[in-house]
């Protein structure tokens, strides 16, 4: 009797075999082992072969039984094997017959069907409801939280949640198998989060999903963004540390984590670490409690310098101190869009060595730091959108100060860092902050909450600034430290007055034009009276070397425009009128009896600011 194969297991048995008390050395065969595994390997080899042979003439060779049974043993003890009988499959195979097609037979054979695509999206969304919740935000983001503590929670549309859900398929299956367990597809994936983003928004409740900082009943809550997943709960009466959070944090692979805060910290220790100026310390700390009140716009930090004063370690070590990342310093954003994906998913927005910033530019991170969104159409398709919406901190540092919009002026805090004196390796300061970073957090958060106690006792009636919240925030923080009411306003100004001084000096069309006043000689007031495209020409002999200078009439009358009130600070007046047939007109005037040299005196330095307030100083 011939023998029966099962490319399952090796051989079964031969029923003749015990009768027949044949033996190896009987057939001549000394001292050889006998090997099954062997056997069948080249009996499935065999087969395998034979119906590629006759695969052309009779394709339903592929479709048998023992054809699926040797291919599928061959793919499960002999890759080397597998791949070669597959190639010489896909030279051989008829036209009219698909190898996806016969690697699904095969796969089906080895695990019963779960490898296809659709059963295995069926088993991610199954294991997705077993092992979290959904849910979605008000802006219809759909997010998963897990159901074991400490509970973590994804964006359903992000690597992290696909990364989560991948590995925990692999482990359900290797479990369910005894071997290696099965990596889903991407197909699958996708058929399953598209599942899963409309159970969220269908049935999932609608929640808030925070980012690092999240407005909690009278104070905030503060993302720690360890692994155990602990968060910070500040009050007017306290801070504590919490186990678990009252609200749901978005985790994020980029995010560091903050650490665990110290009560016995001296916030006058960071200007170890961070070359800020004494005097604009004050402005400095109200900024970092700020960083986290999502509820309010959020002024943006300039810090500007000369090489060799730090800025850059001054930047890394703030943003430690509020939102750490993977990288805590990034170059300058290429794209607008580029600013608000990266603002979808980190919430401290950082970037340094800034040499630029184009209009456009400066108005993303102005509509950022007071909120507001982007919108594209979604990629690969005709009337979809993409929306992000984001409210930001932001901290930037260039050489010459680059903000050059009245809008983003108005919002921007101007620190000009002085030159070190002497230098410490970066692995010491670098030491030095991992031991001194939980009393300096310890220590904002003590800061933070003496302010919160006061700031519904300040009263705020100068309404021609637009960072109100921002203002009340800063004098309540100095009265909490014994400071006279108003401090926090007249530097608050001050520095105000500072950008505009800054901004002038940013724009190289303002250059040119403070130059072009203050050669005219003319016995009149109005200096320039003509055409855009006229003005553009008379300019050009002040042009500075700059790659920001407007090219045509409408990017002057542009730069022009977001120039007005910091020219007309320094006694320069313009006026621009409706286009006419032959352009657009513009009057410049000086005002009478003020030279613009007498206001460029109005600027001091951090070092004349502070002499002048020896008496009055925090």
């Amino acid at each position: 009797m011939s023998e029966e194969k099962d490319f399952s297991g090796g051989f079964q048995e031969d029923p003749c075999s015990q009768s027949s008390q044949c033996s190896h050395d009987d057939l001549g065969i000394e001292d050889q082992a006998f090997d099954p595994a062997k056997e069948a390997l080249a009996d499935a080899i065999q087969t395998c072969e034979q119906a590629i042979t006759i695969c052309r003439d009779d394709p339903g060779a592929l479709a048998r039984d023992e054809f699926k049974k040797a291919f599928a043993y061959i793919k499960r003890n002999d890759a080397e094997e597998y791949f070669r009988i597959r190639a010489k499959l896909k030279r051989s195979k008829p036209s009219g017959v698909l190898l996806g097609d016969i690697e699904k037979m095969v796969d089906e054979e080895l695990g019963g069907g779960s490898t296809e695509e659709p059963q295995i999206a069926d088993r991610l969304i199954e294991l997705a409801l077993e092992l979290g919740d959904l849910s979605h935000d008000p802006e219809r983001k759909c997010y998963f939280t897990t159901k074991d503590r400490p509970r973590k929670t994804f964006r359903i549309d992000l690597k992290e949640f696909k990364d989560f859900l991948g590995y925990a398929f692999y482990m359900r299956t290797r479990e369910e198998r005894g071997t290696t367990g099965i990596a889903a597809s991407d197909n699958a994936f996708k058929s399953a989060t598209i599942a899963l983003s409309g159970i969220a928004l269908h049935e999932g409740p609608e929640e808030k999903v925070w980012l690092r900082a999240a407005q909690y009943g009278n104070g905030y809550i503060i993302d720690l963004g360890n692994e155990q997943r602990h968060v910070v709960e500040v009050t007017p009466t306290g801070w504590r540390v919490l186990d678990e959070s009252p609200v749901k944090f978005l985790l994020h692979s980029s995010m560091g984590a903050l650490p665990i805060p110290d009560r016995n910290g001296n916030l006058e220790h960071l200007w170890r670490f961070c070359n800020i100026p004494e005097i604009e310390r004050p402005l400095v700390q109200a900024w970092i409690l700020e960083s986290f009140r999502p509820n309010t716009p959020f002024p943006v930090l300039g810090l500007c310098g000369r090489q060799g004063c730090a800025k850059s370690s001054t930047q890394k070590y703030l943003r430690r101190l509020i939102d750490p990342n993977a990288v805590n310093l990034r170059a300058a954003p290429k794209c607008v869009e580029d600013v608000f994906v990266s603002a979808g998913v980190n919430w401290l927005a950082s970037y340094e060595n800034i040499s630029h910033l184009s209009p456009a530019m400066q108005d993303a991170l102005c509509t950022l730091a007071t909120g507001g969104g982007y919108a594209s159409r979604t990629l690969f398709t005709n009337a979809d959108e993409t929306i992000i919406e984001a409210k930001r901190p932001i901290v930037i540092n260039s050489i010459p100060p680059v903000v050059t919009a009245q809008d983003l002026m108005d919002r921007v805090l101007h620190v000009e860092l002085p030159p070190l004196q002497e230098y410490a390796e970066d692995e010491q300061v670098e030491s030095e902050f991992n031991v001194a970073a939980p009393g300096l957090f310890g220590a904002v958060l003590d800061l933070m909450t003496a302010t919160l106690a006061t700031l519904p006792k300040v009263t705020w009636h100068d309404r021609s600034i637009r960072m109100v919240d921002f203002a009340k925030l800063g004098e309540a923080m100095m009265v909490s430290q014994g400071s006279a009411k108003g401090e926090f306003s007249r530097l608050f100004a001050e520095n105000r007055q500072d950008s505009i001084a800054r901004g002038l000096e940013a724009s190289p069309v303002a250059l040119a034009i403070r130059d072009l006043v203050d050669t005219h000689t003319g016995m009149g007031r109005t200096v320039f009276y003509g055409t855009m495209k006229e003005l553009l020409k008379r300019l050009a002999g002040f042009k500075p070397d700059s790659e920001s200078w407007p090219r045509s009439p409408r990017g002057l009358g542009d730069a022009i425009r977001r120039q007005l009130p910091a020219l007309a600070s320094v006694d320069i007046d313009i006026k621009i009128g409706k286009p006419g047939r032959t352009g657009v007109p513009v009057e410049i005037r000086k005002r009478e009896h003020c030279e613009h040299g007498e206001h460029r005196s109005n600027w001091k330095s951090p070092e004349e600011k502070k002499s002048s307030m020896q008496g009055d100083r925090i």
